[in-house]
């Protein structure tokens, strides 16, 4: 055993892209990718790695936090669209958008997170709890993408006010249990 070797023992070997990483993440960080045509990023794969892991850390907080949010502005808006007391709406509604902007905040901050981290040492076939992630995350991601424009949309538009509030309505809903299903999936299952 040379000496060099010998010093480079614990040294982890270079890790190469996986072979199989999500078209998104390819446009990304892929060999011809946007990251590394414009030179952004870590110097080595080990680095990109690491920086992985800070990055979806932050993605799990950021995603419980925006889940608890959410829980609240969920609770909120559908007493808000049930029911007829002006005192609560007058108490309410203002909450209820400040929580909105700042639970959409959240939300795109923790997506972003995701999507921008570098890519994993691999990708398989398998189900798996990041797989069931991935998929829930096309639900959640597309009715919060959808919330603000329907509320706003609404309140601009008096004559499809109510069917606007309900679509408002159904993608809040499909927003907070498909982002709870998903912590959970992620959360208790492997």
């Amino acid at each position: 055993m040379t000496q060099e070797s010998y010093d480079n023992r614990f040294t982890p070997q270079e890790i190469g892209l996986p072979d199989n990483m999500p078209y998104v993440k390819s446009i990304i960080w892929g060999k011809e990718g946007v990251f590394r045509k414009l030179d952004i990023g870590p110097e080595t794969r080990i680095e990109e790695l690491k920086l992985r892991r800070k990055m979806l850390k932050h993605h799990q907080w950021i995603g419980m936090l925006t889940l608890a949010g959410l829980a609240y502005q969920y609770d909120v808006g559908k007493k808000l669209y049930d029911g007829d007391d002006s005192d609560y709406w007058d108490k309410h509604y203002d909450r209820h958008k400040a929580m909105g902007y700042f639970t959409y905040a959240t939300y795109m901050t923790g997506a972003s997170l995701s999507i921008f981290a570098p890519p994993a040492r691999k990708y398989d076939n398998n189900f798996s709890s990041i797989k069931f992630h991935r998929t829930m995350a096309i639900l959640h991601f597309s009715a919060m993408m959808a919330q603000p424009f329907l509320a706003k949309a609404a309140v601009a538009d008096g004559k499809r006010y109510n069917d606007l509030m309900d679509a408002h309505l159904k993608a809040g809903t499909v927003a907070f249990f498909a982002l709870s299903l998903d912590a959970l999936g992620i959360t208790f299952f492997k």
